[in-house]
């Protein structure tokens, strides 16, 4: 008897919630697809899992590590050196690796993992002979192509990616952003690179009639501010507020303000009390942030690759403050997207209460409707999971005619 299908995903987060949110969507579709899959997760997010994982899916959390600069990590939560942790984390991969067998490994957006901790475990799998299909799965935009190209040279990055991955998955589309291009993935990988569009959660929302009840709003328009986990947040919030009490009067409408987990207990303090006067709600986290964002007139946020997906994926107006670090890749992402007529880009450099009011103005001011704009490829994670599912081996792939879907 043929064993289940089993897929692995690591992904290494840190202190965001960016990438556990794309696993996440991409696991969850995996074992709606296929019912007999088993899916294991391999996370570091100390909100592991956060989301809502479907059956047939585990996790197993790492000691978190957290970037704080292109190839350099220190330890998240414990007073121990980070050279050990990172050997733990190593060893625990590679048992990881060799207990569950995969049929599948997706890796995210690391080729060789944090610091390399993967390449023992990718060594493993090729000294082995083991017949595990190895996926690397990249955002868009990982950093400046500059800067991403020299760091994956000087760690063998090149070198990794032919000798151990079969497949490259990017969520992006190359009308956007040429990924496989600009960081020399296609010049390693040839026709072994696919593009997926981006990796948007399409789940069910609320009806925006709902979210107004459940607020104890009426026909006002509602602005909800945001900033994923929220770690950086403080400076976007607090400027919001500012150009909230600008606005005044004249200009009515009602705030949802979602600090992010990730946000220090004393800045979200700040941020609480500064909003109490000014009678703006503020959450840490909601439960269903795409019904919020789904509600919204005007969605105010930093420029994350999932944020941004769903306030494109339900055509909101959007003012976007990209991050300004370590990494320059929500500044790239945001500048793009802006030259399609999809967002209002605002540099951080240019953040303070006086711009940000008169952009909340405008866009309140615009037609509910927004005008012509380059559409996004949004279908990312039904051609990420069908391309996974694909790299089962013959004998699995042949039985997935016969595995009944699970209800929705």
């Amino acid at each position: 008897m043929t064993d289940p299908a089993r897929i692995l995903m690591y992904t290494q987060d840190s202190f965001g919630l960016g990438h556990l949110r794309r696993a996440t969507n991409l696991a969850n579709a995996l074992v709606a697809r296929r019912a007999d899959l088993s899916v294991l997760m391999v996370v570091d997010s100390p909100l592991a899992p956060f989301f809502d994982l479907a059956a047939n899916i585990d996790f197993v959390k790492l000691p978190t590590v957290v970037k704080v600069a292109a190839g350099v990590f220190r330890t998240g939560r414990m007073s121990i050196g980070y050279e050990n942790v990172r050997r733990m984390r190593a060893n625990l991969l590679r048992e990881i690796v060799l207990r569950f067998a995969p049929d599948v490994l997706l890796v995210d957006h690391m080729p060789g993992g944090a610091n390399r901790e993967l390449v023992p475990s990718l060594e493993a799998i090729r000294r082995r002979g083991l017949p595990t299909r190895r996926v690397l799965g990249l955002r868009d935009i990982i950093d400046r192509p500059a800067v991403t190209r020299e760091v994956w040279q000087r760690e063998g990055v090149y070198r990794e990616l032919e000798r151990n991955y079969d497949l490259v998955l990017v969520y992006g589309s190359p009308e956007v952003f040429s990924t496989a291009e600009e960081y020399r993935i296609a010049e390693v990988m040839g026709d072994r690179v696919r593009y997926c569009g981006y990796v948007c959660s399409m789940e069910p929302v609320d009806d925006p009639r709902q979210v107004r009840e459940k607020l104890g709003l009426a026909e006002e328009p509602i602005v909800v501010v945001m900033a994923g986990g929220g770690a950086d947040a403080a400076r976007l919030m607090h400027t919001y507020l500012e150009a909230r009490k600008l606005l005044g009067e004249a200009r009515p409408f009602s705030t949802l303000m979602v600090t992010g987990p990730f946000m220090p207990e004393i800045e979200r303090k700040a941020v609480r009390d500064r909003a109490r006067e000014l009678g703006v709600r503020v959450r840490t986290t909601v439960g269903d942030s795409l019904s919020q964002i789904n509600a919204a007139d005007v969605v105010v946020s930093m420029a994350g690759y999932n944020t941004l997906s769903e306030i494109l994926r339900f055509g909101k107006r959007a003012i976007v403050v990209p991050r300004p670090g370590p990494s320059a890749e929500q500044t790239l992402r945001a500048r793009l997207l802006s030259e399609r007529g999809l967002i209002d880009l605002l540099e951080p450099s240019e953040l303070d209460p006086r711009r940000l009011a008169e952009r909340i103005e405008r866009a309140l001011l615009g037609p509910r409707e927004p005008g012509p704009r380059l559409p996004l490829d949004l279908d990312g994670v039904a051609r990420a999971s069908a391309a996974l599912l694909g790299q089962l081996p013959a004998e699995l792939r042949a039985r997935e005619a016969r595995v009944q879907p699970r209800p929705a």
